[in-house]
């Protein structure tokens, strides 16, 4: 009879060890599978620079909106233009923050919104760098007149008006010869045609390399435009070289698209 509770202990304790390996081998496996998982997560966040294009499409949002000329130096090109683009990066940035322009006070005699010149230098600074010099006061382009109010030190801006032919999409970034390029495709805001039926694009009619430099505490700055050798891959409808939409309207429906495009769900 000892003999025989002997046996079995011996089998209970050899059981034991058994479902303790075998408790082991299966927390070993949990814990190797959590470890390549969080590997996948980490190689797959390293690989998407979704987050950083968005950035950057946000960023040039106002040069993409008006069709900005290519330059090889900022200095050259008249600053209405880079302070006409920033008003409207405002604004857009404004509403893609969830803000809202009801905020802003507004000029009883032609409803604009006053928009702070702090927010619109500091928009500058941020594209061109703490060097680039900013003047103050009205001035116009070739879209339309941009009031500057000394006393409450911001420009009128008109929420109808001027010309908006494309919405940004960065194509990709890459880094050469020490300059930043940003790839961006222009997509036309509406389809210029004789045709009754205007129907918006979906895909990039064109590509310009925007080009940074590293300035002040290593942030890139925009110093130059060019056109870049990525073409579209179908033959594009006709740029909107003449299409006239409100600025307001364009980038609200900027902002929608966004919308629906994050509101996807992944395939």
């Amino acid at each position: 009879m000892a003999s025989s509770r002997e046996e079995q202990l011996r089998n209970n304790r050899r059981i034991a060890r058994q479902i303790l390996g075998l408790v082991a081998i299966i927390l070993m496996l949990i814990g190797l599978f959590t470890v390549i998982g969080w590997c996948i997560s980490a190689i797959r966040a390293a690989l998407d620079d979704t987050d950083r294009r968005q950035s950057y499409a946000d960023r040039l949002y106002g040069l993409v909106m008006f069709d900005t000329l290519p330059f090889d130096d900022v200095s050259t090109v008249d600053q209405s233009i880079f302070k006409q683009a920033a008003i409207w990066g405002c604004v857009y940035q404004i509403q893609a923050s969830g803000g809202n322009l009801d905020d802003y006070e507004r000029d009883e005699e032609t409803g604009s919104i006053i928009l702070p010149r702090l927010e619109v230098d500091t928009y500058l600074t941020n594209l061109l760098g703490p060097d680039y010099e900013v003047e103050e006061g009205s001035f116009e382009t070739s879209e339309m007149n941009y009031i500057y109010d000394e006393d409450r030190q911001g420009y009128l801006v008109p929420v109808t008006g001027s010309v908006g032919l494309y919405t940004p999409e960065v194509e990709n970034i890459r880094t050469q010869s020490g300059h930043l390029y940003v790839t961006v495709g222009y997509i036309p805001t509406l389809n210029n045609s004789n045709s009754l039926v205007l129907t918006a694009a979906t895909e990039p009619t064109k590509y310009m390399d925007y080009i940074f430099t590293r300035g002040e505490n290593r942030q890139w700055y925009l110093t130059a435009l060019q056109e870049s050798d990525k073409q579209p891959e179908a033959t594009p409808s006709p740029t909107p070289s003449s299409a006239v939409q409100a600025p307001q309207v364009m980038v609200e429906s900027g902002l929608d698209v966004s919308s629906d495009e994050t509101a996807q769900p992944e395939e």
